[in-house]
């Protein structure tokens, strides 16, 4: 089987040499690789595009991140995913059951089976623009704290990171009010995450109820503008009361559509992750999108 990788020598902090550890554990796991290195944001879907016509499979080596990007690069063709998680987090891989250890997440590769999800799609109706996802959309806080966070203090300080970049995010940050548009009805939230998958940063879920190939966005929308609900919601997520708090709300639907009126700036949101634009922005589900390999 001739696989393509591509592969995030940044992911995970930067450790060296991880593209030709992976490399060389899915030859001896016994597939034929033609290797890509990225270089910078955006790289994953070019590589992948000029690799998809001369493979069988395509692994994605690194992070969430690097998986959204390949993902992108492969829609319309019938190549499946691998996976081989070497990020700080890696939320797909958990949802799937795929081994965090890269040997043991190769030979998941080679044993070739497949299990067909659907994707998000994020367009941008003022730009054009879009992106698919297969694990969440979000708007809020978690956003902008994305964008403001810093790469050096990822690496270091990994998970930890995200929690500090939040919160002076928060304080330092007005909360938008967002209007979603779902069908014909109309929600004011502060936060929405449109979620393909359960998971959202490690083992626990935002869209605690979402299933990957059901046709439907879970979308869950929280109205809080407050340090301390804001607070409340964001600790109980771990065992899962953010979904009982009294500024939540959340259905299932194939689309929706937000802006935001109040904003004093650009109000940005991300897939998968990574920033990938500014409000407004429409999503919508793409049923049976993506074929991904699996340990069952």
């Amino acid at each position: 089987m001739r696989a393509g990788l591509v592969f995030n020598s940044a992911a995970g902090g930067g450790r060296r040499g991880t593209g030709e550890k992976v490399q060389r554990y899915l030859e001896e796991a016994g597939l034929t690789v033609e290797a890509a290195p990225t270089r910078g944001p955006g790289d994953a879907i070019q590589l992948t595009q000029d690799l998809a016509d001369r493979v069988d499979v395509m692994v994605a080596a690194g992070g969430d991140g690097t998986v959204n990007e390949v993902i992108n690069g492969l829609v319309g063709s019938d190549v499946p995913l691998g996976l081989v998680p070497t990020g700080t987090v890696n939320v797909l891989a958990l949802e799937l059951g795929i081994p965090l250890d890269p040997v043991g997440a190769a030979e998941v590769v080679a044993r070739g089976i497949t299990r067909t999800l659907d994707l998000g799609l994020a367009r941008q109706p003022e730009t054009g623009d879009s992106r698919y996802f297969v694990l969440m959309a979000g708007v809020g806080i978690d956003a902008l704290t994305i964008k403001e966070l810093d790469v050096g203090l990822k690496n270091r300080f990994r998970r930890a990171a995200f929690v500090w970049t939040g919160v002076k995010a928060f304080l330092r940050n007005p909360s938008p009010l967002l209007q979603v548009e779902i069908g014909e009805k109309r929600h004011e939230a502060n936060l929405v995450v449109a979620g393909n998958c359960r998971y959202y940063g490690g083992r626990f879920g935002i869209t605690t109820r979402a299933v990957p190939n059901d046709g439907l966005l879970d979308v869950l929308m929280f109205e809080g503008r407050g340090f301390l609900r804001n607070a409340a919601f964001w600790l109980g997520t771990p065992l899962g009361l953010h979904v009982r708090h009294p500024g939540t709300s959340y259905v299932q639907e194939r689309s929706l559509s937000i802006r935001a009126d109040d904003a004093n700036g650009p109000v940005w949101f991300h897939t998968d992750g990574e920033l990938a634009g500014r409000l407004p922005v429409e999503i919508e589900i793409k049923e049976n999108a993506l074929r991904v390999l699996v340990p069952e």
